[in-house]
């Protein structure tokens, strides 16, 4: 049996407005002196993981600074952290100019269909079992 749900994502739990998917790309929080990636992504925002304990509080605004792998250069983008969790945060974009929702569009419909492939047995895996 095909197991196509991504390990982190509960669907049934998620209520955002924008479908995401798992996504790991370095990203640098502007003003914050620390790692971060993002791991999930949708047009309306991100999910990003960071090892700094200067992660920005719910309510604050940041600019993320990024290059998408279809894109030649980076891209910054504003948005407002919505939650916090251990690891990281949500992230909600702030007015995304018409240019950058062209970027994230185009990035997002290129990766959107593909699927993680595992190379293991192991049941617990999401996509495709190869053995």
């Amino acid at each position: 049996m095909l197991n196509l749900r991504r390990k982190h994502i509960d669907t049934k739990k998620d209520l955002r407005e924008d479908p995401r998917i798992e996504f790991h790309l370095p990203a640098t929080i502007i003003g914050i002196d620390a790692e971060a990636f993002i791991i999930d992504f949708s047009l309306g925002g991100f999910y990003i993981e960071t090892d700094s304990h200067q992660s920005p509080k719910v309510g604050h605004k940041v600019n993320i600074a990024l290059r998408l792998p279809t894109e030649r250069n980076s891209i910054t983008v504003k948005a407002e952290i919505v939650y916090q969790k251990d690891k990281g945060f949500g992230c909600k974009l702030s007015s995304p100019t018409p240019e950058v929702l062209g970027v994230l569009e185009r990035c997002f419909d290129i990766f959107s269909g593909t699927l993680p492939v595992c190379v293991s047995s192991d049941p617990s895996c999401s996509g495709f079992d190869v053995v």
